[in-house]
């Protein structure tokens, strides 16, 4: 991915887009960029319509440290976005494409059910009561800090094993 072509955009653009039809994204520079605009802590305090980006196209985006909490990226193309030490504190990932995307570092609290993490690099990303159902981590670096429960059904690790067991970390 070329860096010329990553374009800054501020959080209020790419709501107003997205609500506009857009859904096209990629390579934009969220760096740093807090996109729970409704600014909730639970998905239960969120309005119809509110922190909604599913089925967006973030490909390439330059995602650093910027915060997804309660944001709903359900089947977000987030193919080799740069995730490193996001926040994605209950992010609706359900079926996400974050195939080859960088997560060194992040703070995962939530699920990751259905997500393509294929080649993807978790490195030091803290999982919080994760649930990796269906999750497909092959080829992955899956060096995660794990906290709390972990369920892992039918997950592909990153060597092409199922993976079956939950596990539960202090």
């Amino acid at each position: 991915i070329n860096n010329l072509h990553k374009k800054a955009m501020d959080v209020e653009e790419l709501y107003r887009r997205y609500a506009a039809g857009e859904r096209d994204f990629p390579g934009v520079d969220l760096s740093h960029a807090d996109l729970n605009v409704a600014d909730v802590e639970d998905l239960e305090d969120l309005q119809p319509g509110q922190n909604e980006l599913s089925g967006i196209n973030l490909s390439g985006a330059n995602l650093t440290r910027a915060n997804l909490s309660c944001v709903n990226l359900s089947g977000a193309n987030l193919s080799s976005a740069n995730l490193e030490f996001a926040t994605l504190s209950l992010t609706i990932l359900t079926g996400a494409n974050l195939r080859d995307a960088i997560l060194d570092y992040a703070q995962l609290l939530g699920d990751l059910i259905d997500v393509d993490l294929r080649e993807a690099s978790l490195f030091c990303t803290l999982l919080n009561c994760t649930n990796l159902t269906r999750a497909n981590l092959m080829g992955a670096t899956f060096q995660v800090s794990p906290k709390g429960r972990l369920i892992f059904s039918d997950t592909i690790m990153p060597d092409g094993t199922i993976n079956n067991e939950d596990e539960v970390y202090e």
